[in-house]
């Protein structure tokens, strides 16, 4: 189960590629329909621009995996793949996941890792479901080699309002005294450098990775600053590394895609670096 492969300069510096309906939006834009080809092209051309930059890429088998497969780059580089469905189901304003794929799936599929993506409120009679499935998910990691990298994304509901508690803290407090522990944890910025440390020390050995949940690019680099002084072992950034790449028009974008993505990556890789 060991993360060695994910890692450069003993960081994690990594592409999130996996988003699905969030990504066809961010294409679509005015239009009302975006072709396979197009999503599974664009994530193609975001993997060729930063192949070189990022340590590892976490990727959804329906588009990231197909774009993967089409990049002639060598050496290559080893991929988490999403086992869960995108996005989530309600029942009265909580928030459940349900899995997409098995452990043994993705497995076979090549990935050198599992991310499981968990809506969480830890106030919340669903965090006890959303606790099993992750203890579903670590035992069939375990049981086949794979490290987990559990991203928990926390969210506010109306019966919590009144709570004062940090989400982020009390969410990573929940799982752990489950015996909850996966090879990695991708978390938000839980609101502060004492809270970083706050949760650096609960997890001890456990590395903790920063997610960048939609951020602008400038919020997303000042969050990391924080987080990696403060114990944080680096990233696996998304949207706020292309959200507003992929969703300007032709003529801009190939300007984007070679000059500001890959100016972006190694922005947010020297402030690990410089921890």
């Amino acid at each position: 189960m060991s993360v060695d492969c994910f890692l450069e300069k003993n960081f994690f510096l990594m592409l999130a590629l996996d988003h699905r309906q969030s990504f066809i939006k961010i294409l679509s834009k005015e239009r009302k329909i975006v072709s396979r080809e197009e999503v599974i092209n664009t994530k193609k051309r975001i993997l060729e621009v930063l192949y070189s930059y990022f340590s590892g890429v976490l990727l959804d088998v329906e588009y990231g995996l197909k774009a993967y497969q089409l990049i002639e780059k060598t050496p290559k580089k080893p991929y988490l793949l999403a086992i869960e469905e995108s996005g989530f189901f309600e029942e009265d304003g909580e928030r459940f996941n349900k899995l997409q794929y098995s452990v043994l799936e993705l497995k076979k599929m090549g990935a050198s890792g599992v991310k499981l993506l968990l809506y969480f409120n830890p106030f919340l009679k669903s965090a006890r479901y959303q606790l099993e499935l992750a203890k579903k998910v670590l035992k069939d990691c375990r049981s086949l080699d794979l490290p987990l990298f559990l991203e928990i994304v926390t969210y506010q509901h109306e019966k919590t309002l009144e709570i004062k508690e940090n989400f982020v803290l009390k969410a990573v407090e929940r799982f752990l005294a489950e015996s909850i522990y996966p090879s990695v944890f991708k978390l938000e910025y839980p609101g502060s450098e004492e809270a970083c440390q706050k949760l650096s020390a609960m997890l001890k050995e456990i590395p903790w990775i920063l997610l960048t949940r939609g951020d602008s690019f400038l919020s997303f680099k000042h969050k990391l600053y924080f987080a990696v002084k403060n114990g944080a072992a680096g990233f696996l950034a998304g949207r706020a590394l292309w959200q507003d790449v992929i969703g300007k028009n032709e003529e801009e974008k190939e300007k984007m895609f070679t000059e500001v993505l890959p100016k972006r990556f190694l922005e947010i890789k020297e402030i690990v670096w410089q921890r």
